[in-house]
């Protein structure tokens, strides 16, 4: 083998090396959070409510963040229970980390005995300086998406 090949190949042997030894792996960190309370205002009774929140954020080099978030809160009154499971992703860009990207299942409504009641997914916008949210392709919502009536299915659902 003629001595330039075997330079060529340490070369590149070494840029390979040094190319992959440069990358930094993305750091992840998963928080998770559990409540329980009584609602005692949404409906004309007490509804018990449990929240679990399991956050898993992962922070790449350039500092882009991706947080996958699966939420699941069941509100339980009269023997009967209601459970919103929603998971979606939401994708932060370093350099504008004021506009949020969210994908997936913002709500994702079951009645036990019933299935599902409604279910909201997508992709939305958020502007955290404004706190507003856009959906990127507005389209049908059901009840999911008002306050208010969402609320009152709640109470209607779990009524006695």
């Amino acid at each position: 083998m003629s001595k330039a090949l075997i330079l060529l190949a340490a070369v590149l042997t070494a840029l390979t090396v040094t190319g992959t030894a440069a990358a930094t792996a993305p750091t992840r960190e998963t928080n998770v959070k559990s409540l329980s309370f009584v609602d005692d205002e949404t409906c004309a009774f007490p509804i018990a409510v449990t929240v679990e929140r399991i956050r898993t954020t992962t922070t790449f080099e350039n500092g882009d963040q991706l947080r996958h978030v699966q939420l699941i809160v069941t509100s339980s009154a009269n023997g009967k229970t209601w459970t919103d499971r929603d998971a979606y992703n939401v994708f932060i860009a370093a350099a504008s980390p004021g506009t949020w990207t969210i994908v997936g299942e913002f709500t994702h409504t079951r009645l036990v005995g019933a299935g599902t009641i409604f279910l909201e997914s997508g992709r939305i916008a958020y502007d955290v300086e404004s706190d507003t949210i856009t959906d990127l392709r507005p389209g049908p919502h059901g009840t999911g998406s008002d306050p208010d009536v969402y609320s009152a299915a709640v109470c209607a659902a779990l009524a006695p």
